[in-house]
């Protein structure tokens, strides 16, 4: 009986800070977790960066191919996330088609080589989702580093949204580095 209840006890934890669609983190787990980290590589002097990362066009994608289609391009882009990131990154999907990838130690012109190799690993195969053919899918994202003493969590997520969508006015399937304000 304890086993079984020490076995639930971990599951519902699991649950509570797991996307269920795609298996990454979810946005409560990012929120705690990088204020802690901010927090931790500010103080000592530190770099962490952080990547937004939105799919493109991904209504057309539902609309042309229905939910159903649009659930498996969002769990191969979450595989493709994990495989081309390194296993001190943290991956996290924080609503809709709508991702984060946490850098720790890494500075801007780095995290701007790892945002381009995961455009490419997205970019360059289209995904098997089910359908007749299979679906050319590509990302956006925007890189933001942490920039001194009073940057914050909220700061440093709205500068990496802001170079996201930068990156989507300025044509999609690019990266685009955040500036140091928000």
């Amino acid at each position: 009986y304890t086993e079984q209840l020490r076995m639930t006890v971990q599951a519902t934890i699991e649950m509570a800070v797991t996307d269920a669609l795609t298996g990454l983190y979810n946005r409560r787990y990012l929120e705690t977790h990088l204020t802690h980290m901010i927090d931790h590589y500010v103080n000592r002097s530190k770099v962490l960066s952080i990547l937004a990362v939105d799919v493109d066009f991904f209504k057309a994608i539902n609309d042309t191919h229905g939910h159903d289609a649009g659930d498996k391009v969002l769990q191969e882009l979450a595989q493709r996330l994990r495989d081309h990131t390194r296993s001190i990154d943290l991956c996290c999907r924080i609503g809709g088609e709508e991702f984060i990838v946490v850098l720790p130690n890494t500075d801007a012109m780095t995290a701007e080589k790892i945002a381009e190799r995961l455009r490419r690993a997205v970019a360059a195969k289209s995904f098997v989702i089910g359908t007749p053919a299979p679906v050319p899918v590509t990302i956006s994202a925007g890189i933001a580093t942490l920039s001194g003493l009073d940057d914050s969590l909220e700061k440093l997520l709205k500068r990496a949204d802001n170079a996201m969508y930068q990156a989507k006015r300025e044509g999609r399937n690019r990266i685009s580095k955040a500036g140091l304000v928000a």
